[in-house]
């Protein structure tokens, strides 16, 4: 009897095994000379395959297979004409590595990052974009990634699935992720990187209705160059400083990000529908 195998053909069909070795042979592409993308493809559909329980028979049709299937695989890669220069073409907000030893990090589409923990986390991105210190990543996978809710698998869950970010713990939030092996970290930016792009202009499914922010970004004065990176949160802060909904400027920063988009979205279509009446 044939055992059907499903190889992956978008981001989210990919196991947290298959992302991180992917990750681990992005950092060797990068590092080892004589290296080229097909040999790194092939490798990866291999892992993939051997991985899903294939087992051929015939190692002649196994190698024609590892080469068809990684002939697919331009949705993963990008690649200049001359091949030259080469890159992870990341595009999903589901976090393909919920779980680091005894860590873990956001749920998928960033349903549980609070105001607070977001305002750090771009900062420090920025500032990795500009900088490229691998401390400063290391920080930034250390505020995603913390240890679980104490209330989490019990009767008593609460709904924090990771502890609660301390802005005062930064340093011990570091530290625990200083064995993370730096290919992992640059996938934590990938994936944050990539939320934060949607987040200016995606389509977030929030409670069956399809809801997209980019009015409120365009309304704070973001834009998506360098300088619009901080996805204008200064503006947004302050916003919803100065409403008082969600408390004092501590309580803010333990809101929910996207319910506080969700408000301030609701408050820009009040506003348009005001001034279309006038």
């Amino acid at each position: 009897m044939k055992k059907e195998i499903e190889f992956p053909d978008c981001w989210e069909e990919l196991t947290a095994s298959e992302w991180v070795y992917l990750l681990r042979l992005r950092r060797k592409l990068e590092t080892q000379k004589g290296l080229t993308l097909i040999d790194i493809k092939r490798e990866w559909c291999r892992f993939v395959l051997h991985g899903r329980g294939c087992r051929p028979k015939i190692k002649e049709d196994y190698y024609l297979l590892i080469d068809s299937l990684a002939s697919t695989l331009t949705w993963m890669w990008t690649e200049s004409e001359e091949g030259k220069q080469v890159a992870l073409s990341f595009r999903t907000t589901q976090n393909l590595l919920p779980v680091w030893k005894n860590l873990r990090g956001p749920l998928s589409v960033g349903s549980d990052l609070t105001f607070g923990e977001f305002r750090v986390a771009v900062s420090l991105m920025n500032e990795y974009n500009q900088t490229h210190d691998p401390e400063t990543l290391q920080m930034l996978c250390g505020v995603l990634y913390r240890r679980q809710g104490a209330k989490f698998g019990t009767a008593y869950f609460d709904g924090n699935y990771r502890e609660e970010f301390n802005p005062a713990r930064m340093d011990l939030y570091a530290a625990a992720v200083q064995m993370m092996p730096e290919y992992i970290r640059w996938g934590v930016y990938a994936w944050f990187a990539y939320f934060c792009e949607y987040l200016l202009t995606g389509v977030f499914i929030i409670e069956g209705t399809e809801v997209c922010f980019a009015p409120v970004f365009e309304r704070s004065g973001s834009d998506t160059g360098t300088t619009g990176q901080n996805l204008g949160l200064h503006a947004i802060g302050l916003s919803v400083a100065e409403s008082g909904v969600f408390g004092n400027a501590e309580q803010t920063d333990r809101t929910l990000l996207l319910k506080i988009m969700l408000k301030l979205l609701n408050d820009y279509q009040r506003a348009e529908m005001i001034r279309k009446k006038t």
